[in-house]
């Protein structure tokens, strides 16, 4: 018998800024906030009486099942798939207001098994035929999974019953991103959104103002924010502030970046290393172009005005410090609530003013085992939840979480939804079978030997990335 959920009228008075649909087709494709979030939108009887469950069979009831979610331990990022209770904290009320819903709705009981070896486990429950142990994994960007496809681990999205991926709380572009030919083995919705994040930088308001530029924000609003303009902000901003003569960590400079955010500028320029269609799979790693962006790429290291650390993300340390005009960002958006002086948010920018912005994004990546015994019912599961993500937390993360508690004025607001209609995910950085391409190597390659370029790397690598990427491909059409 399905639970009485007592207090559902009283939350749902607490969350109901939630019940919103999306009107523009752009953005129900990449699932960014709903018109009543939107300034201008206005909400309409329609959008009020919207049934988020309408897909749900009418008695569906699974006699308490229990959907075991394995996911990452992360003392950070969260995902948020089954809080133990109210805490007053937005998104894990918002989170335990959607379980008790779905739970109520079709009697199931969610749990998160939260591992460091995560994945070796379940690869080896997979292996091992214990289709019952898991039902769905959500997986920490980056990683290596196209071992999950070769080695016939993961079910297939469009097999699944009780699904439509074509509605709004699935990520329209990761659909098209992981469907290689006709298989999708990973998929992206709102089940996953808190993670589902992007590459961005930071500015220093402060010392914006301090060095008498004005914020860039125009710049993003007129389409002219452009990578010229960005170091033309960050030229002659460094200054010796310890009074040693040397460039380092307790100095200002105009940027603070790693190998990997700058390797991001060659993502978020529109170039991605490998896309896979109807046709098959395509490399994209030689164009005038990219040589272009290679060559600004290995300019900035030796840059002045740029504090380049090869160590983690040190650079985070001297941003921290007030010290830098503007830094790379792809970590969870809380930490920023302790920052001690004031910032603002801005996409990577164009190449070229001719240019749209791109946002890469790379997070909240799902698979469901290919043991399973019920496809029908884990597809009707994963609905629930991602229609309740959807209903519940998808306003609670943006309009409550990001813009109430991390972001501080409305341009950076503004910016932050830009970014998520324009963000697209991209298959190379997590499905490479190569070991060539994934994370951030590709780019990353000519950050860290400054002497590579496009032409010679791609010529050695040319090879193993054939010969795998085909096999990948082989396996999959069963050959």
């Amino acid at each position: 018998m399905k639970r009485f959920v007592p207090i559902l009228i009283s939350l749902l008075l607490f969350l109901s800024s939630a019940c919103a649909a999306g009107t523009s087709e752009e953005s129900a494709e990449n699932n960014s906030a709903s018109p009543s979030s939107v300034p201008g939108a206005e909400e309409t009887e329609a959008e009020t009486e919207f049934d988020w469950y309408a897909s749900i069979p009418e008695g569906t009831d699974y006699e308490g099942y229990t959907f075991s979610v394995i996911r990452y331990l992360d003392k950070t990022w969260n995902i948020y798939i089954a809080p133990e209770e109210m805490t007053g904290e937005v998104l894990n009320d918002a989170a335990y207001q959607r379980n008790l819903e779905v739970e109520d709705l079709v009697d199931i009981r969610v749990e998160e098994l939260c591992e460091n070896s995560y994945e070796s486990d379940f690869k080896n429950v997979v292996k091992a035929g214990e289709g019952e142990t898991y039902d769905l994994i959500c997986f920490w960007c980056p990683g290596e999974r196209a071992s999950y496809i070769t080695g016939n681990l993961v079910f297939d999205w469009q097999d699944l019953g009780g699904i439509d991926l074509e509605a709004r709380w699935y990520n329209q572009n990761a659909n098209r991103t992981y469907r290689l030919g006709n298989k999708q083995y990973f998929a992206v919705s709102d089940l996953t959104f808190p993670v589902q994040q992007h590459f961005r930088l930071l500015f220093n308001k402060e010392l914006m103002a301090q060095l008498g530029l004005p914020y860039p924000y125009e710049d993003v609003y007129n389409g002219t924010w452009t990578f010229d303009k960005m170091l033309g902000y960050a030229k002659d901003a460094y200054a010796d502030l310890n009074g040693n003569g040397q460039a380092d960590k307790d100095d200002r400079y105009g940027m603070a970046m790693n190998p990997a955010y700058i390797a991001g500028f060659g993502f978020n320029f529109g170039e991605l290393p490998m896309t896979w269609d109807e046709e098959g799979y395509h490399f994209n790693l030689v164009s005038d172009r990219i040589v272009r962006i290679v060559e600004l790429m290995q300019a900035l290291p030796a840059n002045p005005d740029v504090y380049f650390t090869t160590s983690g993300n040190d650079h985070y340390k001297v941003f921290e410090a007030g010290n830098a005009l503007f830094e790379g960002y792809g970590s969870d958006p809380a930490l920023l609530r302790d920052l001690e002086f004031d910032f603002g948010y801005l996409p990577y920018p164009k190449l070229d003013e001719t240019d749209d912005y791109t946002v890469w994004t790379v997070g909240g990546m799902m698979a469901v085992p290919i043991t399973l015994s019920d496809p029908s019912r884990t597809g009707t599961i994963v609905e629930a939840l991602s229609a309740g993500s959807n209903k519940y937390v998808v306003d609670a993360f943006i309009e409550q979480y990001v813009e109430g508690k991390v972001l501080r004025d409305e341009d950076s607001k503004n910016v932050y939804r830009l970014m998520r209609e324009k963000a697209i995910c991209d298959l190379s950085y997590n499905v490479d079978p190569s070991g060539t391409l994934g994370e951030y190597k590709y780019f990353s390659k000519f950050v860290n030997d400054l002497n590579a370029s496009p032409a010679s790397y791609s010529a050695s690598i040319m090879k193993v990335l054939n010969k795998t990427y085909q096999k990948m491909a082989d396996q999959m059409a069963g050959n």
